[in-house]
């Protein structure tokens, strides 16, 4: 167990901050200690470090799915880009991490098209054909409205107008 003090300094001593735990625990996969703090409210969700990297692009990153998930559920950004503009998930698909991706992508409603500053938007990132297809975009290419287009009207085929030739 991690014993922490409510400053951001690390005074070298055994204790650590919340800060640094809150880091440390998303990192390494520790999803009880992730949630304990999230409980206590002594780190704001989205907190960033020098980088710019939240607790969910260190997860998103190192595949710890059930850290991405209580992230996602307690309200963290999914689309908060780090210095070089990338987003969890452009960390998780570059990866290959096909469960951080699903649940970024499904769960919290991940932006697929954001862009980082090389202009990469996630799917640039992969060579893994299963996340390739969850950064798809969904694609709707038969319309409601048109539907009825495509049925055809007895009425306007008209045997005799068109010149049946038996």
């Amino acid at each position: 167990m991690i014993t922490m003090n409510d400053n951001n300094d690390n005074d070298g001593g055994s204790e650590i901050s919340f800060i640094d735990a809150w880091f440390a625990n998303a990192k390494s996969g520790n999803q009880s200690e992730v949630c304990e703090l999230l409980r206590l409210k002594k780190v704001p969700i989205d907190s960033a470090d020098h980088l710019g990297n939240t607790a969910l692009h260190y997860a998103a990153t190192a595949g710890h799915a059930s850290v991405v998930e209580s992230l996602i559920k307690s309200g963290a950004n999914v689309n908060s880009q780090n210095k070089v503009g990338d987003a969890p998930l452009h960390k998780a698909a570059a990866r290959g991490r096909l469960e951080c991706v699903k649940l970024l992508v499904n769960l919290g409603k991940a932006n697929i098209d954001l862009k980082n500053k090389d202009d990469e938007i996630p799917i640039d990132l992969t060579k893994d054909s299963n996340i390739q297809s969850e950064l798809l975009p969904v694609c709707n290419d038969f319309d409601d409205d048109d539907s009825d287009d495509d049925k055809k009207d007895d009425s306007d085929y008209d045997s005799e107008e068109e010149g049946d030739d038996e």
